[in-house]
């Protein structure tokens, strides 16, 4: 599988978010504008009054590892998972479900 590619502006911006709300979890949704991972927003409800889709899930671990429980990981839709639970270093990671169990994708990050 080829790795999925998120903007570095993106990446920031969802660290950020798990950052400001720590010791609390995230949970909120990529939007899609164009198809393209475009920003990360707290509710479905902002999705639908702007007219974007949904890219991926977003959960942030503050304490855990950056893999999904069973219930954040949903049938044909990308998740991705941030984890604190580490020392300088931002864990982003990305999860599908295939045949009922995840499946981890790449994640590269560009300019």
């Amino acid at each position: 599988m080829t790795p999925l590619v998120i903007k570095r502006r993106l990446a920031i911006q969802l660290l950020h978010e798990a950052q400001v709300a720590a010791p609390d979890a995230i949970e909120g949704m990529v939007a899609a504008v164009d198809g393209e991972p475009s920003h990360f927003v707290h509710a479905d409800h902002q999705l639908h009054a702007q007219g974007e889709a949904c890219w991926a899930l977003v959960y942030s671990h503050p304490l855990a590892a950056a893999v999904p429980t069973a219930q954040q990981l949903q049938p044909d839709r990308l998740t991705l998972m941030i984890s604190l639970n580490t020392k300088g270093v931002l864990e982003l990671r990305a999860w599908v479900q295939q045949n009922g169990a995840p499946c981890e994708r790449a994640v590269s990050i560009c300019d």
